[in-house]
């Protein structure tokens, strides 16, 4: 998937328009089998912030310039708070979607609700607070799977053990 750099890149805009803090992990297989299903390491990691496209599609958006206002918003946001990846949880899950299937962990980024609570007042949305994670492995030639909300976690996820036998440090 196609990312370019934004606010003094740090972070990335996807074609899918969403914005993500990039990060690095090492030394994770290369593939997992999890219910029997063989699933391949991405090429890279990032935690997606605010998935533009989809709040538009979720919250029925009709303001125009949403997505280059929400960009610039979040620009001028993080330039005096900085969104970075605090933790991860141990909670890794099994996620799928119709004909996709991805391993996810879930972490703790600094910041990310307030910035919430600014475009939800800006706009006068409701926004839900996304489940913030980090997709691992996906499956070949596949992409990854949208969790925006609590309730894509409960519908489209389950818990599986740590497949490492470590813990993930940020």
């Amino acid at each position: 998937m196609d990312k370019k750099f934004i606010c003094s890149n740090k972070y990335t805009i996807s074609a899918t328009n969403t914005i993500g803090l990039p990060v690095s992990l090492v030394d994770l297989p290369v593939e997992i089998t999890v219910y029997g299903i063989k699933l391949f390491l991405k090429s890279s990691f990032h935690v997606s912030l605010v998935c533009i496209n989809e709040i538009i599609r979720k919250y029925n958006v009709s303001i125009q310039d949403f997505k280059d206002s929400v960009i610039k918003d979040f620009c001028d946001f993080v330039k005096e708070n900085d969104i970075k990846l605090l933790k991860y949880h141990n909670d890794f899950r099994f996620v799928e979607e119709n004909d996709l299937k991805t391993i996810i962990i879930a972490c703790k980024v600094s910041n990310l609700e307030k910035f919430f609570r600014i475009i939800n007042k800006k706009y006068n949305l409701e926004i839900e607070y996304p489940p913030t994670h980090i997709t691992l492995y996906i499956l070949k030639d596949k992409l990854g799977i949208f969790l925006t909300t609590e309730d894509d976690i409960k519908n489209l996820t389950k818990p599986i053990d740590n497949p490492f036998g470590f813990l993930l440090q940020p």
